[in-house]
């Protein structure tokens, strides 16, 4: 099995029993801050003259879309603005995994950090109808909600409550199952054992199409279906290929039934210790990567289909009935869950995500109560 899958990380789900430091009983943000000040503030300083030095760090490998098309290149947008700051970004879980990362993030230990939604959803349920089953009809759709009005209140408490700012989202990809043979409907699932990250909301997704979930860690994906364990999985294209599920599995079944995305987050506190021009320069090449990375996904999956498709490495099923699977999706999610309400605002296809009423942060509850998030 290739070395590969011990460092890359594609599908984050939280790990057993993690919650946020400071979630259970969290510090008021204004004493969290005095905290921080009796240690120096926990903010980035350097003597005049001299660079602020940040660190971002991220759970995914050298060759993932996040980092290849992204962070890889961050270091050298930051040091081109020419505004005293030098960013050094350490990928692959080099600081730690991704509860790990957002933990030294709200202490003020790390500057800047990469999650995705199902660990943001522990502190803010709602959050998780990002990782829910055709909440979103294409990777356009999930961007326009993210930068929208609906979910900036949720940013805003994020910010309020754990003083972690949201500087951007970036596309993860498209999700598909892999089989060994055939899905095109939701009955095709039936029985089926779909391997899923077990974080709460995977699991409800791959009930949700039909399927029996699964939860197996990430790395042992590739064995489970080599040994006949799990029937499949679901990942982006790029994932599936960097790390060989498609050795272990005959058919690519293109569901698209989530939409993956990851957040940027900052500190706020070290935002706050920048100056005006640090924060745009920061902001904008953050931005401008995230539409680089946009684009790398999009074209990594169309290159990789081809070479798939030509080389006849596994059969591309491209006539899955999506209309039954949203279907199935819309139905079981519509009731029961913290995130129904905004599940069916957003999975209202003709639904313009630019003219619409806030989320409000009022009916935002803290974090989230469910088990069983753990590590992918």
């Amino acid at each position: 099995m290739k070395d590969v899958v011990n460092n890359f990380q594609s599908d984050s789900s939280p790990a057993p029993g993690f919650r946020p430091k400071l979630a259970a009983g969290v510090l008021p943000l204004t004493l969290l801050a005095l905290v921080c000040l009796g240690c120096g503030g926990c903010r980035p300083s350097a003597p005049d003259g001299r660079p602020i030095r940040l660190r971002l760090a991220h759970v995914y490998e050298v060759r993932s879309p996040t980092h290849a098309h992204g962070t890889a290149h961050l270091p050298d947008r930051i040091a081109s603005a020419d505004v005293g700051l030098q960013l050094t970004v350490y990928p692959a879980a080099q600081l730690g995994s991704e509860e790990e990362l957002l933990e030294q993030l709200v202490a003020g230990e790390l500057e800047l950090a990469i999650a995705g939604p199902s660990f943001l959803a522990m502190w803010y349920p709602e959050l998780g109808a990002f990782d829910a089953a055709y909440a979103f009809r294409d990777l356009d759709h999930m961007l326009q909600v993210a930068h929208g009005p609906l979910i900036q209140p949720l940013w805003d408490e994020l910010l309020h409550r754990y003083g972690v700012r949201v500087l951007d989202t970036w596309v993860y990809g498209a999700r598909h199952i892999t089989s060994n043979r055939p899905i095109r409907h939701p009955d095709d699932l039936r029985g089926f054992r779909l391997r899923l990250p077990a974080a709460r909301v995977w699991q409800a997704s791959g009930e949700a199409l039909g399927a029996s979930p699964m939860p197996v860690a990430f790395a042992e994906v590739y064995m489970a279906l080599q040994q006949g364990l799990a029937d499949g999985q679901e990942n982006p294209i790029p994932t599936i290929q960097a790390m060989g599920f498609h050795e272990v599995q005959s058919h690519l079944n293109l569901t698209g039934h989530i939409q993956s995305s990851i957040q940027i987050l900052v500190n706020e506190r070290v935002w706050q210790r920048l100056t005006v021009d640090q924060q745009v320069a920061l902001k904008q090449a953050i931005r401008g990567l995230g539409d680089q990375v946009y684009q790398g996904t999009v074209l990594d999956e169309q290159q990789i289909l081809e070479r798939w498709r030509d080389q006849r490495v596994l059969e591309v099923v491209e006539d899955v009935d999506r209309d039954a699977f949203r279907s199935r999706a819309r139905q079981y999610f519509a009731t029961g869950f913290p995130f129904s309400s905004l599940y069916q605002t957003i999975s209202d296809w003709d639904w313009d995500p630019l003219l619409t009423t806030p989320v409000s942060g009022d009916d935002i509850n803290g974090p989230e109560s469910r088990t069983g998030a753990e590590e992918p």
